[in-house]
């Protein structure tokens, strides 16, 4: 799962999506990290990516685990590599049950929320359902259900990826991206799809003008402050890990409502949105993601947002040094 991962880096995280694997299957994960690569600091462009990766989304939702998946294939080895074709069969799957199976009677209970629901836990929910259907789909080429499993399967597509030809791999690309549209789609129950085929793509330029934008907002010293001064008490009750990563999910989820409320949507009809020509409130947000999804991959804009969610992070008082030595850990172990 290359695609369909740039543009939520605003809204996923990590430390809360580990809360979430716990109960659900995960992936996503990697659909965030494409988005955070850095060019600074101790952390490389692709440790760093998956660091951002998962911190940006605590899933508040109290989904069960499917009933027989949390254990599946846990007592099979895992594949040993996979074909890019299998990455597109991956994609094909999704599309099938986010159109027509559970996945799609998901959305379409989050979009009858509008109105009663914030949009970031409707966003989380959005997540939720698209973790749980990507899951359900890697464990049948046998992956487990589950972070570990996820990291994996993205592992390997990326090995078959890089030597592929650049046709496939761009089939690829366009096939994560729609997934990721159609999801966001029926999720808020707008007609996007049609309005970018009247519309076309969004250039590679104005992309990049817009999350210069973004990220030059995202650090601004009041919003910055905001984020601080939010963080600076801790909900945990315990120094347990359990406890320390619920108060961790809870930073993850004042980043994401601050990203909504101080960057993208703050001024009303003088709003980021509204400015770069996607109208104004939720349905703008929404709009421009939806937009961004072609350029997921572009080197220049996970620069610009990955420096700027470093900034965000810091100030929420979390500690990327040892978010960085934890997943080495656990990728060792």
């Amino acid at each position: 799962c290359p695609p369909t991962q740039q543009i939520t880096y605003t809204m996923f995280s990590s430390a809360s999506s580990r809360l979430l694997l716990r109960r659900l299957p995960s992936p996503f994960l990697s659909q965030a990290a494409a988005a955070s690569k850095m060019s600074r600091g101790k952390v490389t462009s692709h440790s760093s990516g998956a660091l951002i990766a998962k911190h940006t989304r605590f899933l508040s939702i109290a989904s069960p685990p499917p009933p027989t998946q949390t254990m599946a294939n846990a007592n099979s080895p895992p594949p040993e590599k996979i074909a890019p074709e299998a990455g597109l069969g991956a994609q094909d799957a999704m599309k099938l049950f986010i159109q027509h199976g559970v996945g799609r009677r998901k959305l379409n209970e989050i979009a009858a929320e509008k109105g009663t629901t914030p949009l970031v836990d409707r966003w989380q929910k959005m997540v939720a359902t698209y973790i749980e259907t990507q899951c359900h789909v890697i464990t049948l080429l046998g992956y487990t259900p589950d972070e570990r499993g996820i990291g994996l399967y993205t592992q390997h597509l990326q090995q078959a990826l890089a030597s592929a030809s650049p046709e496939v791999q761009d089939m690829l690309r366009i096939a994560g991206r729609d997934t990721y549209r159609m999801v966001l789609a029926n999720a808020f129950d707008l007609p996007l799809m049609e309005e970018q085929e009247s519309k076309g793509e969004m250039s590679i330029v104005d992309a990049r003008n817009v999350m210069h934008k973004v990220s030059l907002r995202m650090q601004a010293p009041e919003v910055l402050e905001k984020v601080a001064k939010i963080c600076s008490t801790s909900v945990a009750m315990t120094d347990s890990p359990e406890a320390q990563q619920i108060d961790m999910a809870r930073k993850h989820t004042v980043i994401q409502q601050v990203m909504v409320d101080d960057v993208y949507l703050s001024g009303g009809s003088s709003s980021l949105v509204s400015e770069c020509g996607f109208g104004e409130g939720e349905d703008g947000y929404v709009k421009l993601q939806f937009q961004l999804a072609e350029h997921q991959g572009d080197p220049l804009i996970s620069q610009y947002v990955g420096a700027a969610m470093m900034k965000l992070m810091e100030s929420a008082g979390i500690d990327l040094a040892a978010l960085q030595q934890q997943a080495q850990a656990q990728g060792q172990a």
